[in-house]
Formats: structure tokens, sequence, C-alpha cells
């Protein structure tokens, strides 16, 4: 998989408070609205979408939220 160095480097060190500065929600908000979309069935492209069209997320912001969730819940597996 091919990431922009940044999103690739931020999506892990991103804080809690960076996320939700940016975005009004924290990572646990994130990833509870995430559980309810259904990620794992219906894929990163569509997850991204619907980050993008539902919540208004620039499209760096719907890339990283989107990875850290898709990292976190054991969906992706990325090199350090």
């Amino acid at each position: 998989m091919h990431l922009p160095h940044a999103i690739k480097k931020d999506f892990k060190s991103t804080s809690n408070e960076e996320v939700k500065e940016a975005t009004g929600k924290g990572w646990q908000e994130w990833f509870t609205v995430l559980d309810e979309f259904g990620v794992e069935e219906k894929g990163h492209t569509l997850t991204v979408k619907h980050l993008r069209e539902h919540y208004n997320l620039e499209k760096t912001w719907a890339q990283t939220v989107a990875l850290r969730y898709e990292n976190d819940r054991g969906l992706r597996d990325f090199i350090a």
C-alpha cells in the first residue's frame, strides 16, 4: 500500500486532542461512528467517502481517521 508520507506517519501518532480539534471528535468517538458504519464489511474506500460526505472531513483527515481505525481494529497491517 502506498500512502502519502504525512498520512502514513501521522495516523498512528495523531493525539486525541489533535484529532478532536481538527474534526470535532476524539478517537473513541470516531471509533464508535466507524463501528456503527461497518468498516470491515464496507471497506476503506467507502469509509473515507462516508467520512467526507456525512461528516465533512477533509480528505487527509478522512484518511487519517479511517487508517487509524483500521490499524487499531486489526483490519490492516502497516509497516512501522
